[in-house]
Formats: C-alpha cells, sequence, structure tokens
C-alpha cells in the first residue's frame, strides 16, 4: 500500500491505493486518483514483490486488475476493517475472480465503474455481476462536442442498471492527451469542433456547467451524488456519508461564490466528523452536534438541511444550478 492525495479530495475521501496502482488494459480507461486517462500503451507496471498493508483501518482504493493478482491483500484490508473503493478498470472482472464468494464480508467494499466520455469511450455497460454489492460510477467530464446530452443519457443507462450513485468530476487532459484524441477522431467529421473544444474554448466554464448538469441529473434520477458507505471500522457510517455530503457541497459553495465561499467551514466540519464513532443524527437530536470541532450555529444549520431540508440548503441549490445555466 502507499498513501497517495486524490486530485478531487472533496469528492474521493481516499487515503491509500493498492500498489502500483492502475494496470494498463486492452481499452483506454479512467484513473480516479488523478482524474486522468490511462492509454493502452502506457508504461508497463511491475507488481510488488512482497504485500503489506497498515495496521489501522484506512480508506483504500483498489484497482481490479491488480486484486485479481493480490488477492491477498484485499482480502486482508477488508479483514482488518478497511474500507475498499474497488475500480471495476475492467468491468468482465466478477467478484468471483476476486474470491469475493456469498460469504465474504463485503459490507465494506464499494465497487466503482469509470466512465469516460465520447470520443474516448463509446458505451458504458452497467457491470451486472457487481449488482449486489451497491456498485455506482464515477464520470470523467470534458466538455467534449454534444457532452451534455450524452451525459445525462449514460447516467439514465447506468441508473437502469443498477448505479446507486454517480460521482463527477473534471477529466485533467495534459496537451499530450489532447492531440492524441484530435489525432485519433481524424477523418469522422467532427474535426474542426473537437479542435475548438480541446484547444481553443473557456474549458473551465464548459466543466463547471457539465458537473453543474450532473448534479441536476443525478438529483432527479434519485442516485447519491457521494461515494456513500466508505466507512472503516471504528467510524459511523452516517457520519461518513454526512461528512461526504458536506465536502461536495463546499465545493458547489466555491463554485457558486467563488472568494466569498464559506466552503471551508464545511470542509473543516467534514474532517472533523468523519472519524467520529457515533451517529450525528443521534447528536443532533441531543442538541449535542456541536461538540464535534469545526459546528458552529451556520454549519449546524446546513447540516440539518442536508438531513430534513430547509431554506439554507435550497437557497444553496437554486444559486449554485442557476450558476450553470440549469433550472430545478
Amino acid at each position: 500500500m502507499r498513501r497517495i492525495e486524490p486530485s478531487f479530495p472533496d469528492l474521493f475521501s481516499i487515503t491509500h491505493v493498492m500498489r502500483p496502482g492502475y494496470l494498463p488494459g486492452t481499452t483506454v480507461t479512467l484513473d480516479p486518483i488523478r482524474m486522468g486517462i490511462v492509454w493502452e500503451d502506457a508504461p508497463r507496471r511491475i507488481l510488488p514483490g512482497h504485500a503489506s498493508i497498515p495496521r489501522q483501518p484506512v480508506r483504500a482504493m483498489v484497482f481490479a486488475r491488480v486484486a485479481v493478482r493480490r488477492q491477498e491483500v484485499l482480502h486482508a484490508l477488508l479483514e482488518n476493517g478497511s474500507s475498499v473503493l474497488l475500480v471495476l478498470d475492467d468491468p468482465g472482472i466478477t467478484p468471483s475472480d476476486l474470491g469475493l464468494g456469498r460469504k465474504t464480508d463485503v459490507s465494506r467494499l464499494v465497487p466503482v465503474l469509470p466512465v469516460l466520455p465520447s470520443p474516448l469511450s463509446d458505451s458504458a455497460r452497467p457491470p451486472r455481476s457487481w449488482k449486489r454489492l451497491g456498485w455506482g460510477v464515477v464520470l470523467g467530464l470534458f466538455p467534449f462536442p454534444g457532452a451534455t446530452a450524452e451525459l445525462e443519457r449514460r447516467l439514465e443507462v447506468l441508473h437502469r442498471g443498477g448505479a446507486r450513485f454517480a460521482v463527477a468530476a473534471p477529466l485533467l487532459l495534459t496537451p499530450k492527451d489532447r492531440h492524441r484524441i484530435l489525432d485519433g477522431c481524424d477523418g469522422t467529421g467532427i474535426e474542426d469542433q473537437l479542435e475548438n473544444s480541446l484547444f481553443h474554448a473557456d474549458v473551465g466554464r464548459g466543466l463547471h456547467a457539465l458537473e453543474r448538469r450532473a448534479g441536476v441529473a443525478v438529483q432527479a434520477l434519485g442516485m447519491e451524488p457521494v461515494i456513500p458507505s466508505l466507512a472503516p471500522a471504528g467510524c459511523h457510517p452516517r457520519a461518513v456519508h454526512t461528512a461526504a455530503l458536506l465536502r461536495i457541497w463546499a465545493r458547489r459553495l466555491d463554485q457558486s461564490y467563488e472568494e466569498s465561499s464559506l466552503g471551508w467551514r464545511l470542509r473543516r466540519a467534514a474532517a472533523a466528523l468523519e472519524p467520529i464513532g457515533q451517529d450525528p443524527e443521534v447528536l443532533a437530536a441531543e442538541n449535542n452536534l456541536r461538540i464535534i470541532p469545526g459546528f458552529d450555529e451556520w454549519v449546524e444549520e446546513f447540516t440539518r438541511a442536508l438531513w430534513y431540508g430547509g431554506t439554507i440548503i435550497e437557497d444553496a441549490w437554486k444559486r449554485w444550478t442557476r450558476a450553470g445555466g440549469n433550472g430545478r
């Protein structure tokens, strides 16, 4: 295992990855750690000669191609109480391929399907063999031509296929990636539009609009906008879930208010809430939520609104969606 810092920590509360991380496959895939592309001819990675895991439970990301070859590490993580985000970089891999039988405790394992937009990937098929484990998707966003319609269509297909949650984040393309994508679409008739989206358009504005559109679509479908259950032993699942919601709303407030955002207060509260071993709703019912550092009056009101609804969250939602040109 090695420690990592994801490119979008508000969306992925992960601390470790099973070495060596991703392994290149026969098709182009997404690396959720850096939200970048893994090309088929990416440099070869060598599996470590020995296995070791942290003594304390951690939040680990595990790529399925690696887990097939290192099943003992995956099982050791689950046995020591770690939570595992299993990236299905090869959807053909099934639970039985990883030694996850019906009697295996998989309550702390969350499968996630990485999805790239066109022209990098033409389809996103639901991994039906993982349906019983409550899988979800991570969507790499980029304002390619027709990206909005494709995003909504894919979310509907994935939701019908059983996806419980969908995390959407900007796809980070290097200059080499952009040129390779453009070269790969030579002769398709969309070269001019594609070149404009890759090199000339306001990419930042397009990414923000897509992220907001994804948020609206996810809510309309009744899916979770966060990874709902990455709770290691000692942490309460409800606390972890609430912390994840606070972090995504911190991101949304930053996008809505920029320099005047209060998102940092939500992040501070989330960091204090995540490791507690108690249900925060029980603390709130007893008026003890403020014993958690960072839970001032405004944060407490915002948190209660996440659970039960309220004007503060409704106003924040309207401002965020209006900023992207979408209505609720």
